[in-house]
């Protein structure tokens, strides 16, 4: 049993996702995405709204279980910034055993998200 944290990026909005053992335990939708990072002008206000949607996704997860320290992410554009991201937030409202976030970059995959009658292609990495 190895949990991770599955994040996918797209244009308008982040899927995250909670697996073990190959099934997703939290899934949340966060309404951030590359348009929104590219607004903030990738500064540190992106990354702490970007991050606001980890921490609410750690936050379910830390009710049952510890949170993992292996994220995966797949990300086609933006991916170093996004990572460094990940591993430079602070994680010390979670028990972590001291262990640090590591992020694993990954090929993109295209996991589609459906806005109204819309179908929007998310990049998921894993971090």
């Amino acid at each position: 049993m190895n949990p991770f944290l599955s994040i996918a990026v797209g244009d308008i909005a982040t899927l995250i996702n909670y697996v073990v053992d190959d099934h997703v335990i939290v899934s949340h939708t966060h309404p951030i995405g590359y348009k929104h990072i590219e607004a903030d002008g990738m500064n540190q206000i992106a990354a702490s709204k970007f991050i606001d949607g980890v921490l609410y996704t750690l936050e379910f997860v830390s009710l049952h279980d510890r949170i993992p320290t292996h994220f995966r992410l797949v990300s086609p554009r933006y991916a170093m910034w996004v990572g460094e991201a990940l591993e430079q937030a602070s994680y010390t409202q979670f028990f972590t055993d001291g262990a640090p976030i590591s992020v694993t970059l990954e090929d993109t995959e295209a996991v589609p998200l459906f806005y109204a009658r819309h179908s929007q292609a998310i990049h998921s990495f894993k971090i």
